[in-house]
């Protein structure tokens, strides 16, 4: 980031910058305007509308860089765009070419530059283990159709599968593309049909394969001494790949500077502190999985929890590695997260703003969360009060894949004591947030023992990242 902030303005004209996820195409594109670069966002998320104006504006060299996903897609061409950065390792050579290759159609010079971070490794993995749904996935949903008296909805095999609802979208898309398919689906309903449906697993692994092929090219062009556009060609099959005279191997030094600042290093660091992550409250129980606490339907005004905080974003080189170390390694958060939320409450300002603190418990760290939920209420001068007790042991949230199991494993799981200042609003925190379902309970339940809004507060937020 720190990179990107430094050079970009170095570089005439306007350029791509190719990022693998929705959330790093806005993080990056928001880091650059803070930096006086004129970048915006671009991925599927935005509607076609909103595309065509960010595509003219580049076009027209009204921006400086857009940030885009792999939705900027083949059709894009600007003959002269000036630099096609990756943010991140592409998924193939292939990928790799296709982009970078529209930098310098119609000018004497352009840059294509790859970045890599530790992070590659882990999202392109999780492309490819998530490319194919396991068999175990495909055999659970055919055992539930085939059992069904008149087959299922997307929530019903919510309800008796632990898999999410991607999970189960991906194996009926791909059971349903099958000839003969041992699935059909009639108005909302998916049934079983009298096939004897048998993966092809071979397909499948040898498909696996060669992704991990690809990513390993991509690794040893990062590292090839030797020309980069004939690395290319060779992969690419060019029966007579010649060097080009023109990239950092053949011309024997880096094109652009390596080196930046370590002030642009730590005002990117402080922004990746004060990039707040937004904890959205739910509206709606999954149907029948609370029904110990009779809450079903509609979550009610009066129960509902606030839109909450997340002072980062689980790993991340803000504050999410001190997160992680705290709560595998140390077993306690460092003051510093202490002195990061309270800075980020100010920033915040919930209102009404919370009279008191209290925590999600747990049995497995029973100290973790509250004593830094302890720390946090001296420093703001507020009294914490861990009003929420955990009475019957559950699995771990991080293994339940929807949202009806989710919300079901923590049915009958927690109970609140009153206090005489319970009336105030509140501070409810605890160190990671995911399905959102463990706050929202709480937050219903505190909420019909007399409390007033409950502000959610975790240390890092852990989602699956959105591609495209």
């Amino acid at each position: 980031m720190a990179w990107l902030a430094e050079n970009i303005p170095k570089i005439p004209g306007s350029g791509i910058i190719y990022t693998l996820t929705v959330r790093d195409a806005e993080r990056v594109a928001t880091w650059l305007k803070t930096q006086k670069v004129e970048a915006k966002a671009y991925h599927s998320q935005l509607d076609n509308a909103e595309r065509e104006v960010l595509e003219d504006q580049l076009i027209n060299n009204t921006i400086k860089v857009l940030v885009a996903t792999t939705a900027l897609g083949m059709g894009f061409d600007k003959p002269d765009l000036r630099f096609v950065i990756h943010y991140q390792r592409p998924g193939s050579v292939v990928h790799y070419y296709q982009q970078v290759g529209r930098a310098g159609r119609a000018v004497e010079q352009a840059y294509g530059i790859l970045l890599s971070g530790n992070e590659d490794n882990d999202i392109t993995n999780y492309f490819i283990q998530t490319a194919f749904p396991p068999e175990a996935h495909t055999q659970q949903v055919l055992y539930a159709l085939n059992q069904a008296d008149d087959g299922c909805s997307i929530p019903q095999l919510e309800q008796q599968l632990n898999l999410s609802r991607a999970q189960i979208d991906k194996v009926l898309k791909l059971l349903s593309l099958e000839s003969p398919a041992p699935v059909t689906k009639q108005k909302s309903k998916w049934y079983a049909t009298p096939i004897n449906y048998q993966p092809d697993t071979q397909k499948i692994e040898q498909l696996t394969q060669i992704r991990r092929q690809e990513q390993a090219q991509m690794q040893a062009y990062m590292a090839s001494q030797q020309c980069l556009m004939s690395f290319l060609a060779r992969a690419l099959d060019d029966p007579n790949p010649i060097p080009c005279g023109k990239c950092a191997v053949c011309v024997g030094h880096p094109l652009l500077p390596e080196t930046y600042s370590i002030e642009r290093v730590n005002q990117a660091i402080q922004y990746l502190r004060r990039s707040d992550q937004i904890i959205e409250p739910r509206k709606k129980w999954p149907s029948q999985a609370l029904q110990g606490y009779s809450f079903s339907g509609n979550i009610r005004a009066n129960l509902q929890a606030e839109e909450g905080r997340a002072l980062s974003l689980w790993g991340d080189a803000g504050w999410g590695e001190l997160v992680r170390q705290g709560k595998y390694q140390d077993n306690r958060f460092d003051d510093a997260l202490v002195q990061g939320a309270f800075e980020m409450i100010q920033r915040w300002q919930p209102q009404p703003f919370p009279s008191w603190v209290t925590c999600v418990p747990s049995l497995r760290h029973q100290e973790l969360v509250p004593n830094f939920a302890q720390r946090l209420g001296q420093m703001l001068g507020l009294s914490f009060v861990p009003v929420v007790r955990k009475v019957r042991q559950n699995q771990p949230q991080k293994t339940m894949s929807n949202s009806y199991q989710q919300a079901h494993n923590l049915d009958g799981a927690f109970a609140v004591d009153s206090w005489q200042g319970m009336s105030g609003s509140v501070f409810l925190v605890d160190d990671m947030v995911d399905s959102r379902w463990t706050f929202t309970v709480i937050a219903a339940l505190l909420r019909r023992s007399g409390s007033g809004q409950v502000f959610p507060l975790a240390l890092a937020l852990n989602s699956i990242e959105k591609t495209g």
